[in-house]
């Protein structure tokens, strides 16, 4: 019934074959659902953590685990990937991604090691986003990107809108376990929409790692990176934030309830920006919102109060999605222009993401031993904040300007 809905209210706006749309829908709708159970547990996982009595040095060392094994395993992806296709190792990545989950619950039920978590939930995200990067940049249509990328925000979005709020409620009148819990319930429906249609690359290929010339993307490495390291801190320190500093009783349903009211707003910024990508508006809506974000982040550590925090999420989550719709974007095209090194391209730059994130988190991690927790937190802004400008060092082809400015 959600397909029907979704080819209904959008099979309109799409000029390719219904074929092609069905590919589409398959991505938006389990990634939709994916969306739902990550928003559950997500934003969540720090607030968990510090909750179980741990401190940020634990947040920090957690995230620095989770992403150095992540190195290694974005790799592994690439070869499953090779091997059976990104739709099938996006299924297995479901499928960890439910281990993982299920793993969170039983961390404060029966002391289940966290680290062993995070390499867990490392090994899901590698199968998932890598598998999905190769899929989308795939069956995307060049012409109308944009507004493709946006339509999966868009349901992205919603999906996260939802799962805040109902993680909140769940954490809040039973316990936190039973949150991780229902997100693998979740996590199941949205393994049904998979292999609808068959495999959008070729299975079985050999990959040529040493073909791909890295000097000559050496803008995307960085630029990607920049935008993970931020996207990344975000996500983790202003929950950590809210906890420590902000909400002093009822954490899980305040902060449930204020994320999804910033994502609410973001849908609308993802619809319009999907067009003014299409329109070649790309690297101007990049550039005006990365660095406007930027500024919201000297404007976090001042956050007190309710209408303080909903201001910042609502303004937050309107930029995030407004600079990611046009950088998403260029990755993507960026991928088609490496023929024969599609998943060669788009692992190479995701491991190389997750070995600048685990760097990021070890400082951070030796921060703890100098300074305040406050401050270490206050730190990961001001890092999240040069980065979001940072990201404009990408020289991604779809996105050069086609004014006389240059």
């Amino acid at each position: 019934m959600l397909k029907k809905l979704i080819h209904k209210v959008l099979r309109h706006r799409h000029f390719w074959r219904d074929a092609t749309f069905d590919e589409l829908s398959e991505v938006y709708i389990a990634m939709a659902f994916r969306s739902f159970a990550l928003g559950m547990i997500g934003i969540f996982v720090p607030v968990y953590i510090l909750t179980l009595g741990y401190g940020i040095s634990t947040v920090a060392l957690f995230y620095a685990v989770y992403f150095l094994c992540r190195i290694f395993l974005d790799f592994a992806a690439a070869y499953v990937i090779a091997r059976f296709g990104p739709k099938h190792t996006l299924f297995i990545g479901y499928v960890v991604q439910i281990l993982a989950a299920g793993s969170f619950s039983l961390v404060g039920a029966i002391g289940f090691p966290l680290y062993l978590s995070a390499l867990i939930w490392g090994a899901a995200s590698s199968l998932t986003f890598t598998s999905l990067h190769v899929d989308f940049s795939k069956i995307k249509h060049s012409d109308h990107g944009g507004k493709e990328v946006g339509y999966l925000n868009i349901l992205q979005r919603v999906g996260g809108m939802i799962g805040p709020l109902i993680g909140g409620v769940v954490a809040t009148l039973f316990n936190p376990e039973l949150l991780f819990a229902t997100a693998v319930l979740v996590l199941l429906l949205g393994l049904l929409p998979l292999f609808k249609t068959a495999e959008p690359v070729k299975t079985r290929q050999k990959l040529a790692f040493r073909e791909l010339r890295v000097d000559k993307i050496k803008r995307d490495f960085l630029s990607v990176s920049f935008l993970y390291v931020e996207n990344n801190l975000r996500v983790v320190l202003w929950p950590a934030f809210l906890t420590l500093f902000v909400f002093a009783e009822n954490i899980y349903g305040t902060i449930g309830i204020l994320a999804s009211l910033g994502f609410f707003t973001s849908i609308t910024a993802a619809y319009f920006a999907g067009k003014l990508v299409d329109s070649q508006k790309g690297w101007l809506l990049l550039r005006v919102t990365s660095i406007a974000n930027a500024f919201v982040y000297g404007l976090r550590p001042f956050a007190q109060s309710v209408v303080g925090v909903l201001g910042i999420n609502v303004i937050s989550d309107s930029l995030t999605v407004a600079y990611r719709i046009p950088f998403k974007k260029g990755f993507y095209d960026a991928a088609d222009q490496h023929p024969g090194l599609r998943i060669v391209y788009i692992t190479s730059v995701e491991a190389f993401g997750s070995l600048i994130k685990s760097v990021v988190w070890v400082q951070l991690f030796l921060l703890t031993y100098v300074l305040s927790t406050y401050q270490v937190i206050v730190a990961g802004f001001i890092i999240a904040g040069v980065c979001s400008i940072l990201m404009n060092t990408q020289r991604f082809t779809a996105l050069k300007r086609t004014d006389n400015g240059r």
